[in-house]
């Protein structure tokens, strides 16, 4: 096997992690540290056509986007792609969540010897970028329109430290009293919404926000992506629900509407855009999936 570990420079804990993990490996890998906004994407392409049987991420859900983004730029197939695998040591790591995967090295050197390779689906959305030109990036996790897009801007804005665990918190309860429902149109073969939304969620994973399981419906292997639709819901009763979210959860609630799709066309005025926990732009966007798009180290 050939490894090529992809670490987020900018968090203590992934730094702290590598130590940890070059100890128990040893150096006859390769270890490739971020060094500015969109590396490990960059890292990624060219980890894909190194001869590299595996890639190993270590961080949150986005460096994992970057390293997915830049793996299936190269419009290769998911076995001619090097096996993903996850050390999750970063602010939110919800994709792994999917999995239970821990960030401890002996739960890695367990998987690496012993670990089996599933196929994973990934999703792909088209946006407006700030300076409103379209735009096209993968994502592995979830996408979320609204109050997520507006939290996840403010999350980036965050300095990050050894108490960015709490940027979410922090992030949360900075945005909640002062959001505005935008009025969001989602559109899909299989269902429609319009009118003011919280949010509307395009899950491939359940869980969102570190730890939040919004998407009780979603299968990362399944061909389609989950919608959820947070309607004219009140912060209160966003508040009120947030024990039973954390569980992942149904929500029984008269302005709260689950579907799934294969392709989903969303628009609305300033709908933030939230990918895998990175603020990326504003809609309108579309959503589709690439079913078994990558393979996954569990």
């Amino acid at each position: 096997m050939q490894l090529a570990f992809i670490v987020n420079s900018k968090s203590v804990r992934a730094r702290r992690t590598l130590g940890a993990v070059r100890r128990a490996a040893g150096d006859g890998h390769t270890y490739l540290l971020t060094t500015h906004p969109g590396a490990a994407r960059e890292l990624a392409i060219d980890c894909s056509v190194s001869g590299f049987t595996h890639v190993i991420v270590l961080g949150g859900d986005g460096t994992l986007n970057e390293v997915v983004d830049g793996m299936m730029s190269m419009g290769r197939t998911s076995d001619q792609l090097p096996i993903l695998s996850i050390i999750p040591c970063g602010t939110g790591n919800d994709f792994a969540r999917n999995f239970e995967l821990k960030h401890t090295t002996i739960d890695f050197l367990a998987r690496i010897k012993n670990g089996q390779a599933v196929h994973v689906d990934v999703g792909v959305v088209e946006f407006l970028e700030q300076e409103s030109s379209k735009s096209r990036r993968h994502f592995i996790n979830i996408m979320d329109i609204g109050l997520g897009g507006k939290i996840a801007r403010k999350v980036n804005g965050y300095r990050r430290s050894r108490w960015s665990f709490l940027a979410y918190q922090r992030a949360i309860l900075g945005t909640l009293p002062f959001y505005k429902p935008s009025i969001i149109e989602c559109q899909s073969d299989e269902f429609q919404y319009s009118g003011p939304a919280l949010s509307i969620v395009i899950a491939n994973g359940k869980w969102f926000g570190n730890g939040l399981g919004i998407a009780p419906f979603a299968e990362v292997n399944n061909g389609r992506l989950s919608i959820v639709v947070l309607g004219k819901l009140g912060i209160l009763d966003y508040i009120l629900h947030l024990p039973k979210i954390a569980r992942c959860r149904i929500i029984r609630h008269p302005e709260v509407y689950y579907a799934g799709s294969t392709e989903i066309v969303i628009t609305s005025e300033g709908g933030a855009i939230e990918l895998d926990g990175e603020y990326i732009g504003e809609s309108p966007c579309k959503a589709t999936i690439i079913p078994r798009a990558i393979r996954i180290l569990i």
